[in-house]
């Protein structure tokens, strides 16, 4: 097979970026944006980084892409963008003129740093874990997972003709891990089972196996060789052995390569290992993992520094004075003697989970399954404040409609009404026995409705924090739970969607059940759930999105938008075309316009569509996002469309052009 060119959209853009550093650097939220995206707010999560050979520039494989920074000025320089899904692996050729990159969209692309173009190698399998090259650069190998637990195995490519040598190690799990000797005749593999997790040696020339290492009892997330060939280190995490799924900690192992004897077993981290490095001289061990970075002797086996961060996974600089640490949040600069924080280089973001304007347009408010929720400066797209007293996931944002206060629902199990103005929390409103998914204010601004996985809608006084009424009627079960609630724009009534597969009206000011929109299956395994709500501006129809998985492939079920007319209480058309679950549902202002989003059983990036209100034909799709689109919001003046998405972004989009 030979590489096909598949995009030189960003070879202006690199062979500029090493001459014109500071202007790329002076607007990352505007740096390799979709079609019709005028701003990104957020960077989105980090997977891995990697050093270039003589640690100039650094790269972070994300969520949303590859971002490339200058070492010697701490800027961002570009972000490579193509894959359509979480960039899960990264390596730099031994000669520091080409990136590879592995995604959870399946495929492996090669960067050429020199002139910008990218290529992919088609890969066909469901997703990319780990990648390496070897070490004179002649060929890599990509590695993963697919679909009902098997295991492509090992690919080795040319990589300079791309051609596919040969494929070896199918095995049961997915492969996690690879690392080559650094004579480049073998090839060693770590992978995700429960249980005994042997590592696994190959011959490179022939795909023959030929030692296992038995000893590990849990995932083993990194590899590494040292220097001389002579030791191999393997890390990962420990499971309780009763349980077989919880984890205890993390565990590393350092074997000899040749006989396969476990030679000593490192103790200390009490989270999950994510990888390990050695030094330049061979002679220090660095180990990161969410609790810590250890750095050890490794002749003796000895602790010799402890730096307390939460990483992703850590780099040792060439020279090895400094260490980088990609951290949930941040990639952060240590003191490599001292383990003192040198420097926060970028801050990075999480699921968004929701999102919602100020009245007057000039902020965005974003919610995540980081805590958080962010304030955001929907022109510069600067982060603008952090409020963190959420001790869970913050389902949703929404703001009042005089714009001073905002509500968020947390699967702390409550509600926060905040000051916008200034940020501080104003009261806390406890009530709910389970996570708050949803809520909304009346357009009075005096009622908050909330709705939650208890099963459960309530009502509260907006300015007193007073529980005013609990409507109960929608199915209960294990797998059941109020996802959205919404007013109608008269504020007479309260439509409330669940996962009973149907949307519930209520009276808003007596709490009265009016009617029910579609009918709950009596199974307990739903499938159709109602997953978004929303009336149109009129108030005389409601929207909602539907979908569920189901099947070991993750395929999707009704997958559906619905046009509910409220007066004849039946289904005025029925939207189809996304090709899995639809997650959010909005109105455009004038109400003409239904926009959509949602995420596909790839768990890569799903479109957003728009769809005339009056007809269901379809208008237009916007792409890039590569996670699945969670939640919707208009602009006050209409003109601009918010989309959150699980990739950690917020994408603007100039909908005044596009609808």
């Amino acid at each position: 097979m030979k590489i096909t060119i598949i995009s030189k959209l960003f070879t202006s853009i690199l062979l500029l970026m090493f001459i014109q550093q500071s202007v790329f650097s002076a607007d990352t939220a505007r740096m390799s944006l979709p079609e019709g995206a005028k701003v990104r707010l957020g960077k989105g999560s980090i997977n891995e980084i990697a050093y270039s050979p003589t640690s100039k520039h650094l790269a972070v494989a994300g969520s949303i892409g590859i971002w490339i920074y200058d070492m010697t000025t701490y800027q961002e320089v570009t972000l490579l963008t193509g894959h359509i899904g979480n960039v899960t692996s990264l390596a730099y050729s031994p000669d520091g003129n080409t990136l590879i990159s592995g995604s959870r969209d399946g495929t492996v692309r090669l960067w050429n740093i020199s002139t910008g173009e990218h290529y992919t190698t088609p890969v066909e399998i469901a997703w990319v874990n780990t990648v390496a090259y070897s070490p004179d650069g002649s060929t890599f190998a990509s590695a993963g997972g697919g679909w009902e637990g098997s295991n492509p195995g090992i690919h080795l490519w040319n990589a300079h003709t791309g051609e596919l040598i040969r494929t070896f190690g199918q095995r049961t799990y997915d492969t996690l891990c690879l690392a080559f000797s650094p004579d480049g005749n073998t090839i060693l593999c770590g992978n995700e089972e429960y249980g005994d997790n042997p590592l696994y040696l190959w011959n490179v020339h022939t795909g023959e196996l030929i030692r296992t290492f038995n000893g590990h009892k849990g995932d083993v997330n990194s590899l590494v060789f040292s220097p001389d060939g002579k030791t191999i280190v393997s890390a990962g995490v420990k499971h309780d052995p009763e349980t077989w799924r919880k984890e205890i900690g993390g565990e590393i192992h350092l074997w000899n390569t040749h006989t396969s004897e476990l030679l000593n077993s490192l103790t200390g981290h009490t989270q999950s290992v994510k990888r390990v490095m050695f030094s330049t001289d061979g002679k220090t061990l660095m180990s990161s993992g969410g609790d810590s970075i250890h750095l050890w002797d490794v002749n003796t086996g000895e602790l010799i520094n402890t730096i307390v961060a939460h990483s992703q996974g850590a780099v040792f600089s060439s020279d090895g004075n400094t260490i980088v640490s990609g951290e949930k949040d941040s990639i952060r600069i240590w003191d490599t003697q001292t383990g003192k924080l040198l420097k926060i280089l970028a801050t990075y973001t999480e699921f968004v989970t929701s999102v919602c304007f100020s009245s007057d347009g000039k902020t965005l408010i974003s919610g995540s399954t980081d805590n958080n929720i962010r304030l955001w400066d929907v022109h510069t797209g600067k982060l603008i404040k952090t409020l963190t007293k959420h001790s869970d996931s913050v389902n949703s944002v929404v703001l009042s409609p005089d714009g001073k206060t905002l509500a968020s629902g947390s699967s702390d199990d409550t509600i926060r009404l905040w000051d916008l103005n200034t940020g501080k929390d104003i009261r806390i409103l406890n009530g709910h026995s389970l996570p708050v998914n949803s809520v909304a204010f009346s357009p009075d601004g005096k009622t908050l409705a909330s709705g939650s996985s208890d099963d459960t809608i309530c009502l509260w006084d907006s300015s007193t924090g007073k529980h005013l009424k609990t409507l109960i009627g929608h199915k209960t079960s294990i797998y059941n739970k109020v996802t959205s609630v919404m007013f109608s724009p008269d504020g007479n009534t309260l439509a409330s969607g669940s996962r009973d597969e149907t949307i519930r009206v209520w009276n808003a000011h007596t709490g009265k059940h009016l009617y029910t929109l579609g009918e709950a299956p009596d199974s307990d395994w739903f499938r159709a759930w109602v997953n978004s709500v929303e009336f149109s501006p009129d108030g005389n129809t409601i929207v909602s999105g539907n979908g569920s998985w189901t099947g070991e492939e993750g395929t999707s079920v009704e997958g559906v938008i619905n046009l509910w007319d409220t007066r004849t209480r039946q289904v005025r058309k029925t939207l189809t075309g996304h090709n899995g679950v639809v997650n959010c549902v909005a109105f455009s202002k004038n109400g003409n316009t239904v926009v959509s989003g949602g995420s596909n059983y790839k768990a890569v990036g799903d479109e957003i569509r728009l769809w005339d209100a009056h007809t269901g034909e379809p208008l237009k799709t916007l792409t890039g996002h590569t996670g699945g689109v969670f939640s919707l919001a208009f602009s006050p003046d209409g003109k601009t469309l918010a989309s959150g998405s699980d990739d950690g972004t917020v994408l603007l989009w100039d909908f005044s052009s596009i609808e």
